[in-house]
């Protein structure tokens, strides 16, 4: 099978980027049926122009990741997980299922193939997985697809932000634009949610906000989740994580798993509507996902119409407690440096 971290590459220093590693996996579905997995490494596709995903965004897609142990093995975080989130987002907007074992044989597969590109033990890397369902089949009338593509392309990532976690950065609420409506699609990881954020975002950013807040469509008086990220407000007095439900947050599986840790560490884990005003009452505040795995954040802010300061929720400055606490116990699980207890990593054969 080869050994990770052999490719040529900057190990300590690989940022967060598209790169070109030996393959990525392709199958296809017709005829009612999946076809065989395919190992390609031309990274182009050849797709009819009529196909659904490009013209109705009939797509959707996974992030997950692969580390390297200390024993020299290869593991992959909770793929079982992906499996059944990327089952729910393809129902939503009418595509095929993939099978959980068809799922994660495909993804145990394209590591194999691509195990040098895999960063070695130590780097604080990992190799990212981004599995992409859509409608490949024409069609010009509003309707499902006849045939579906599946792939996996894989990179290897270092920390998203160098380092690992990083200082506290400074959130904007948005009050303009709404992630998902009600009712919608925000509870599935289909592509269209992602375009949404691309104005607000770039605004943000303008402004020096890394990192958008969206609240409730209806009444924009709940928080909903960051950008790309999902919601954690910490309260050290009372030992809770709080984070907010909603039938248009999409579930993140690394809020799932720092729940557990969470739990695991003696905290009241509550998943229920958070208002806004309740931010004031937050010692730490953090957005989760695979990505980042934690990015504290240090205030949000809120602007009336008229563009002056609203509200402005101030939280730890330097990285809380809580939050070194579940990013180094989520870490040294994925890296194998700590008893799996909940049996989260999938070993590569």
């Amino acid at each position: 099978m080869g050994a990770p971290g052999t490719a040529d590459l900057p190990w300590e220093d690989l940022g967060f980027e598209l790169r070109t590693t030996k393959s990525h996996l392709r199958m296809f579905y017709k005829d009612g049926k999946w076809g065989e997995a395919e190992l390609v490494e031309s990274p182009y596709l050849n797709l009819h122009i009529g196909a659904t995903a490009l013209h109705y965004g009939q797509s959707c897609f996974e992030g997950l990741k692969a580390f390297a142990h200390e024993d020299g093995s290869v593991n992959m975080f909770r793929p079982d997980e992906n499996a059944k989130r990327i089952k729910r987002s393809a129902e939503r907007v009418m595509m095929p299922e993939i099978p959980i074992d068809m799922f994660v044989k495909a993804c145990n597969d394209v590591v194999k193939d691509n195990i040098a590109y895999v960063p070695p033990y130590g780097s604080g890397g990992a190799l990212y997985l981004r599995p992409l369902l859509f409608g490949s089949g024409p069609r010009i009338g509003l309707q499902p697809a006849d045939e579906y593509t599946f792939i996996i392309l894989v990179i290897p990532v270092g920390d998203y932000y160098k380092g690992g976690l990083a200082k506290p950065v400074d959130g904007l609420i948005v009050d303009d634009f709404d992630r998902a409506a009600p009712k919608g699609v925000g509870a599935a990881k289909v592509a269209g949610n992602y375009a949404a954020d691309l104005i607000p975002n770039m605004e943000a950013k303008k402004k020096g906000f890394p990192i958008c807040l969206y609240l409730d469509a209806a009444t924009h008086t709940l928080v909903e989740e960051f950008s790309t990220s999902n919601f954690i407000g910490i309260d050290n007095e009372k030992k809770r994580y709080i984070t907010p439900a909603s039938p248009s947050i999409l579930p993140s599986i690394t809020n799932k798993s720092l729940q557990t840790i969470a739990k695991d560490m003696g905290m009241a884990v509550e998943q229920r509507n958070v208002a806004v005003e309740e931010l004031a009452e937050f010692d730490e505040v953090l957005a989760c996902g695979t990505a980042v795995v934690i990015i504290p954040i240090g205030s949000l802010t809120r602007f009336c119409q008229s563009g002056e300061e609203m509200d402005r929720f101030k939280f730890s400055e330097d990285i809380g407690e809580t939050t070194r606490k579940l990013y180094d116990q989520l870490r040294s699980v994925q890296n194998g440096d700590v008893e799996d207890k909940h049996n989260w990593n999938f070993k590569v054969a």
